[in-house]
């Protein structure tokens, strides 16, 4: 008796439906308190920082040059490998835009610090007591140069940005001191600034920090810092509709124009893009090949 044909299942793709940053913050579902537990916060994160790179994935597919960046609208290529050090040890990565013909062009890499520190009273009565957003900052760096290193290694020509997402109210939980953003930038601040590639791997081109506030609705639930920027010590930088205040950090960048900063860099180092003297900052960033369109051919 012939034996019959496995008959295999098509699971169909569905739009996650996340076209704002709300949206993101939406798909991680409802933020547990600061004392639940790690494995609670722990999977509200992955949430979280799957609904990000999401978004900027289609943000940046919009963009026109990265057509087959990953992942998806319906998610599928989150957290897929990319070849990084001498061994082609496959890396997890949260967005990342790559060719056959030339491998890992751009990479976002996600970190997200959503709740506060909790500490355990040294008493032992077994109290706990809510402290600041600065626990996991080394390791969050400590992750990000390993990222930075495997794939520069591999790939010295790809463009590596970093995001770091914190609550906004860690601009407000300081008094004589730092406040958690500004520990953060000066943590951050180190880990950017890779403009060429004989600069060392184990820094990012860009690397920015994402403020953000659930109270708010679309896109401007988020605003973006960039760490070589002068940081206030203490209080908020001003929301991307808010005046421009250079003691207080200037302004946060809206989402759209973060999209633009990464396009910028990408294009400059891919030589796709030049700043002219005479051009409106506010035009959207067009890849052009500015080298290619020149003559370049020999006339003798």
């Amino acid at each position: 008796m012939a034996k019959k044909k496995a008959v295999k299942r098509v699971v169909a793709r569905v739009d996650l439906g996340i076209d704002s940053f709300a949206a993101a913050l939406a798909h991680a579902g409802k933020k547990p308190v600061n004392s639940a537990s790690r494995a609670t916060k722990k999977n509200y994160s992955e949430r979280f920082s799957n609904g990000i790179a999401v978004l900027l994935a289609s943000r940046l597919r919009k963009a026109g040059k990265f057509k087959t960046i990953l992942p998806t609208a319906d998610g599928q290529g989150r957290e897929t490998g990319s070849a990084s050090g001498a061994h082609k040890k496959l890396k997890k990565t949260d967005v990342r835009f790559a060719t056959a013909d030339t491998g890992l062009e751009l990479l976002v890499s996600v970190k997200t610090l959503n709740f506060r520190d909790v500490k355990k009273d040294s008493t032992g009565s077994g109290g706990e007591s809510i402290g600041r957003y600065t626990k996991n900052m080394v390791r969050n760096d400590h992750e990000l140069r390993a990222e930075a290193m495997d794939h520069h290694e591999r790939f010295p020509y790809s463009v590596l940005i970093g995001l770091f997402f914190v609550p906004v109210d860690s601009c407000d939980d300081a008094t004589s001191r730092n406040s958690s953003f500004a520990h953060a930038v000066i943590t951050f601040r180190p880990r950017t600034g890779r403009a060429d590639v004989n600069d060392t791997p184990a820094k990012f081109e860009r690397l920015f920090i994402g403020l953000y506030d659930a109270s708010r609705s679309g896109d401007d639930a988020v605003g973006f810092f960039d760490v070589a920027s002068p940081p206030p010590r203490r209080g908020r930088v001003p929301w991307p509709d808010q005046a421009e205040d250079a003691r207080r950090g200037g302004r946060l960048l809206t989402l759209g124009q973060l999209v633009m900063e990464v396009v910028k860099e990408y294009g400059i180092r891919n030589r796709l893009y030049v700043q002219w003297a005479d051009e409106d900052p506010d035009t959207p960033v067009g890849l052009d090949g500015v080298a290619d369109a020149e003559d370049d051919s020999d006339s003798g």
